[in-house]
C-alpha cells in the first residue's frame, strides 16, 4: 500500500472517530448527566428529616459531596470529549489551517479540563525524589 492510500484510510478513521465523539456530545448534552442539568434536582436538607436527626445531616453532607463530584466529572468529561473532537478536526486539516476561533476554543477547553485536575488525586503521579521531598518536609 502506498503512503497516500494509508493516509486516506487514516483520515477516514479519524472522520469516523470524530463522528462518534460528536454523537457522544449530543447524547451527553441530552441526558440527565449533562453539565447544565446535573445541579437541577438537588435534594434539600429538609427532605431527610428533622434537624435533630444527626444521621440525616451526615447523609445529606455525603450526598452533597458526591453530587458536587459528579457535577465536576460531568463537566470534565464534556470538555474532554469536546477537546478530542477539536483535536481530531485539527489533525485532519492541519493546525495551521484551523480558524482562530477554533484555536481559541481549544485553548479554553484545555484550560477548563486543567481546572478540574487535582494532582493529589491522580494515582499515576510519581512522588518527587526522596531528597526533594525530605527538603520540603523540613521546610527548605
Amino acid at each position: 500500500m502506498n503512503p497516500q492510500q494509508a493516509l486516506a484510510i487514516e483520515a477516514q478513521k479519524m472522520k469516523t472517530f470524530k463522528k462518534r465523539v460528536d454523537d457522544l456530545l449530543v447524547v451527553l448534552d441530552g441526558s440527565e448527566a449533562a453539565p447544565s442539568r446535573m445541579g437541577n434536582d438537588r435534594m434539600t436538607r429538609g427532605q431527610l428529616g428533622s434537624a435533630d436527626f444527626g444521621e440525616a445531616q451526615f447523609l445529606y453532607d455525603s450526598y452533597t459531596i458526591v453530587h458536587d463530584e459528579l457535577e465536576k466529572l460531568s463537566k470534565a468529561l464534556g470538555a474532554q470529549i469536546e477537546g478530542m473532537g477539536l483535536a481530531v478536526h485539527s489533525s485532519q486539516v492541519g493546525y495551521e489551517n484551523v480558524d482562530q476561533d477554533i484555536r481559541d476554543r481549544m485553548k479554553a477547553v484545555n484550560a477548563e479540563v486543567e481546572s478540574y485536575y487535582d494532582r493529589e488525586r491522580d494515582p499515576f503521579v510519581e512522588d518527587a525524589p526522596k531528597e526533594k521531598k525530605a527538603d520540603k518536609e523540613a521546610g527548605f
